[in-house]
């Protein structure tokens, strides 16, 4: 059961981080702020990145909740691999709702939509680094 979860949690962070950058890519490629283009970002966030997001943080909370001694105590990884993970889950609440504005025709213009891309991709990585290289250990 434990590498169902890990392959689940790991396959779910795959298609959620690439979605969501997607819907950035959406928002950020020649008409993505318009109603149209904000339809397809809006789109691709509800059938891709929030399935994928509720899979890769089902399957890690369950994890994490069959031996929590074993992640919080005894591998000090996990203090620098959550907050990264908490962080990209913030921004993809932020890049969603973006998309979300964007397809009521709600707001105009990308915003922050590159930088929030930008930092969302930066924490995933440095989560994913801290979860293979187990570091600090």
């Amino acid at each position: 059961m434990e590498l169902a979860l890990t392959w689940l949690h790991v396959s779910g962070n795959i298609v959620w981080i690439g979605s969501i950058l997607a819907v950035a890519v959406a928002i950020l490629s020649p008409g993505g702020t318009t109603k149209a283009g904000g339809e397809i970002a809006h789109a691709i966030y509800k059938r891709l990145a929030v399935p994928a997001f509720l899979v890769s943080f089902v399957c890690g909370a369950v994890r994490l909740g069959l031996d929590p001694a074993h992640y919080l105590r005894a591998h000090h990884w996990m203090h620098a691999k959550l907050p990264l993970a908490f962080a990209v889950i913030g921004i993809h609440h932020v890049i969603g709702a973006r998309a979300r504005k964007l397809a009521q025709g709600a707001v105009q213009g990308a915003g922050p939509t590159a930088t929030l891309a930008i930092a969302l991709a930066v924490s995933a990585v440095g989560a994913a680094f801290f979860a293979i290289f187990h570091l600090p250990n």
